[in-house]
């Protein structure tokens, strides 16, 4: 138990090197009995400290961490104006990220304190979160599905975060992301999506290239900017992908991505007008290394997205004038030729908006998904 006091804040991007290292490992000390959690890659931890981080380009962030009488540190938060987020959806809104803390209210109550006064030094309106720096970054609070391991690059956290973000912080629920599985030995293929799909594609000229490296994915760099922009509009989440951050978040793609698994549906004038990530779950091999990627990290990986059963379905959208077209359908064929006759047993479709009822009901329809996991993004207003 930590003592109610004395109780150190400290703000860590004006602190010294131990204090950057402790709020980096802290969550390491956190989660060391629990199995299911899954460390984050340790170069994107560090780079977030760095002056020519990209989200620094355009906003401006700040870095708490509380330590009790012995010095341990005990918890943290990061409180973000993210300027593109604000811009686009004119608010006011800090962004909470990066909450980890003890089954301590006394600590909670400290990490909420310190995030409220310097939004309110700011003059912003809400607190929201958690979201994240980038495009990616992990989303929400998980409220429900805790006995199960997280897809790769997706929050976890113990059960009584909810309890300091409802109570102590005084947050309420903006809206809850959740997440769907799959399990292949129950998947059919219906012989009616396999028609429309050959249909669609003879028709209207649509196609799928097949990628075959890494450098390829990287070509179509801005095509998926584009697509990005267009598709995801509509979602709560949403925040248009300045140019300046998108080498960071391609580079991030890059270290996961099998490009046999990336999708983009391309119609006959060679438009981009859909998208479908999947990729392995690299989340076993991540839990052994500790996140690090050197020096023998990435051999780790290597290793596992060839032996990993799970696969993670990831960022499936069609471009809004094409939406009711059929693209959806070539959409789904793909994804029953990726994971039927496959090694994949498993299949987490991450982090749809609860509120898109109609692709939910179509998964579900069309491969028995059940949804298994949910994560909450929450709001304050301030007075």
């Amino acid at each position: 138990m930590v003592e109610k006091s004395p109780l150190e804040v400290i703000e860590v991007n004006r602190a010294n090197r131990r204090d950057v290292r402790d709020f980096i490992h802290l969550p390491f000390e956190i989660y060391r009995d629990i199995p299911q959690w899954v460390p984050p890659l340790m170069p994107s931890e560090r780079a977030r400290f760095r002056p020519d981080f990209a989200f620094f380009k355009h906003s401006e962030a700040a870095f708490y961490l509380v330590r009790d009488a012995n010095r341990k540190a005990v918890g943290r938060v990061a409180v973000l104006e993210h300027r593109p987020h604000n811009d686009y959806r004119h608010n006011r809104d800090a962004l909470i990220y990066l909450y980890e803390a003890v089954d301590n209210h006394d600590v909670a109550q400290l990490l909420f304190d310190a995030v409220e006064t310097w939004a309110r030094q700011r003059e912003l309106d809400r607190l929201v979160g958690p979201k994240g720096f980038l495009t990616g970054d992990s989303l929400g609070l998980l409220v429900d599905g805790f006995e199960h391991r997280p897809a790769m690059g997706v929050g976890y956290n113990p059960a009584y975060y909810v309890e300091h973000w409802e109570t102590v912080g005084g947050m309420e629920k903006e809206v809850d992301y959740v997440s769907s599985y799959i399990a292949q030995a129950d998947l059919f293929y219906p012989e009616r999506i396999r028609r429309i799909a050959e249909k669609i594609r003879e028709r209207r000229g649509f196609y799928v290239p097949a990628f075959k490296t890494k450098a390829q994915v990287r070509r179509y760099a801005r095509v998926i900017q584009q697509a990005y922009n267009q598709a995801f509009a509509s979602v709560w989440a949403y925040t248009p992908i300045p140019d300046e951050e998108l080498e960071a978040l391609i580079s991030r793609l890059v270290i996961i991505a099998t490009p046999e698994l990336m999708k983009i549906i391309f119609n006959k004038d060679e438009e981009l007008i859909g998208l479908s990530f999947a990729y392995p779950d690299l989340s076993a091999a991540i839990q052994r290394t500790r996140g690090r990627l050197y020096p023998f990290g990435w051999l780790a990986l290597v290793l596992e997205r060839r032996r990993t059963d799970w696969l993670n379905l990831n960022g499936n959208a069609v471009l809004p004038a094409y939406q009711g077209l059929g693209a959806n359908a070539i959409l789904y064929d793909e994804l029953f030729k990726t994971v039927l006759g496959s090694s994949y047993k498993h299949v987490d479709i991450v982090q749809m908006q609860e509120d898109n009822t109609r692709m939910l009901a179509d998964l579900a329809e069309a491969t028995g998904a059940e949804v298994y996991k949910r994560h909450r993004v929450y709001r304050k207003w301030l007075g």
